[in-house]
């Protein structure tokens, strides 16, 4: 591909974009959407700020480690899946005048075996706003790959991750390092550097404009945060936009997003007929693959929290027709499989939802843990259930639960009564019938 930019009239400071620099962002527009869904009416752009990178801005000091932390929690990667190596050069040296040619190395990102090791540049550290950016860089890397998608394009690599950077939502700090110079005089040494990034102004402004164009956001808080060039370029491309309406701006599947949030927020609420109903009729609009899949998962787990075990199984299937590699739904229908007692069939899809690696293992740790309770195996039952302990990342629905069952079925009733207890803390209605039961008795 080759970009051309903008075309600007002068005197009435309108636009053209070039055919092929239009149809390159809506192409790989179109293909992310495909793979990630259709993005949330209310979808924000991260920030430098508190609020996205707490455990960075919070710490005295800009540590590599903090940003990698906080790039984690945003872009859901495994914290442990991430290793980095801080690298001297040349540039470390004090006195020792040097110019580099072409672009000076900065990070690399070493991938093997499922694991991501960042290779850093020392001299990197001096400039935080840079190495942010670089971190958040190679994070849109590691988000594709854990995806397995294939996203080396040649020429045009660089370009199409500040587009899913803008798609993931990292648009913002993306545009604030499109350009880097500056001068560092100690009174006997000077060091200038100066950074222009391949992504031109012209196509960042349009790509931002059309991800606002997909959500209705014309004129979103975030773009107070662009550079002053930089914001006058998106108001023109959104104008644009407005007269020259994109065919990837589907209303309907705007609707279904909403849809989607509002059955997730029902479902938090422990409403899960209401989510139920909410999420058949998405059924009705979209046509996006991505999008269905979910809504099948969603709905066969919500009838799993109704304990509609047989009513979930022909959900989390149409799942996985869809997406045979989605581990949610994978080790959902393998839990499903084991509360209707068909052990081995639902081990098998426990075994698909780990080799796919984008299931959550504290959540197929705890269904293995139930398969060989079932079998009878206790002590293996036990270990997998302190795996799924370890392994919490954020929460795990009915761990605490069928824990204290286990505890309680095994004589263990005091300590199962405390497991209980925190699963009705958490709100489950699974956990208090249980307990109003145990107190009738």
């Amino acid at each position: 591909m080759k970009l051309f930019g903008f075309f600007k009239n002068k005197e009435n400071d309108t636009f053209r974009i070039t055919e092929p620099d239009r149809l390159w962002v809506e192409d790989n527009f179109r293909w992310l959407i495909k793979v990630f869904g259709y993005p949330y009416r209310e979808s924000e752009k991260i920030l430098l700020s508190e609020n996205y990178f707490t455990t960075t801005i919070k710490s005295d000091k800009v540590l590599i480690e903090n940003i990698i932390k906080d790039l984690c929690l945003l872009i859901q990667i495994q914290e442990e899946k991430i290793s980095f190596e801080v690298i001297s050069d040349i540039r470390d040296i004090y006195g020792m005048p040097y110019q580099i040619e072409g672009k000076p190395f900065e990070t690399e990102l070493e991938i093997e075996e499922g694991k991501y090791k960042i290779h850093i540049a020392n001299s990197l550290q001096k400039h935080p706003k840079r190495l942010i950016y670089n971190l958040v860089y190679e994070f849109i890397r590691i988000k594709l790959t854990e995806n397995k998608l294939q996203y080396d394009t040649g020429n045009d690599t660089d370009l199409f991750i500040y587009l899913a950077g803008i798609y993931f939502g990292f648009g913002v700090l993306l545009s604030q390092n499109l350009k880097d110079t500056g001068r560092v005089d100690d009174g006997f040494w000077e060091t200038k550097w100066n950074y222009i990034s391949e992504m031109p102004n012209e196509i960042m402004a349009y790509a931002l404009a059309t991800y606002s164009n997909l959500i209705e956001q014309d004129s979103p808080k975030w773009k107070d945060n662009l550079p002053s060039d930089l914001k006058s370029q998106f108001e023109s491309a959104i104008k644009y936009l407005n007269e020259n309406p994109s065919e990837l701006c589907d209303k309907k599947e705007l609707e279904a997003n909403e849809l989607f949030k509002k059955a997730y927020d029902q479902y938090l609420e422990n409403h899960f007929d209401e989510a139920i109903a909410n999420l058949q009729r998405i059924l009705f609009l979209t046509n996006d693959d991505v999008m269905k899949a979910d809504v099948y998962n969603n709905i066969g787990y919500y009838n799993i929290r109704l304990r509609n075990y047989e009513q979930s199984v022909s959900y989390f299937k149409s799942s996985i027709n869809i997406l045979p590699d989605y581990g949610y739904a994978n080790d959902n229908l393998g839990y499903a499989l084991i509360q209707l007692g068909k052990l081995e069939e639902g081990k098998e899809f426990l075994e698909k939802a780990l080799k796919t690696e984008n299931n959550d293992i504290a959540y197929t740790y705890r269904n293995y843990a139930l398969y060989y309770q079932a079998e009878g195996e206790l002590n293996k039952a036990e270990d997998y259930f302190k795996k799924s302990f370890d392994s919490i990342n954020d929460s795990v629905d009915l761990l605490e639960y069928h824990y204290a069952d286990f505890l309680i079925k095994n004589g263990e009733t005091e300590k199962g009564l405390v497991y209980l207890t925190k699963a009705v803390d958490k709100g489950e209605p699974e956990a208090i019938g249980k307990m109003n039961e145990i107190k009738k008795n």
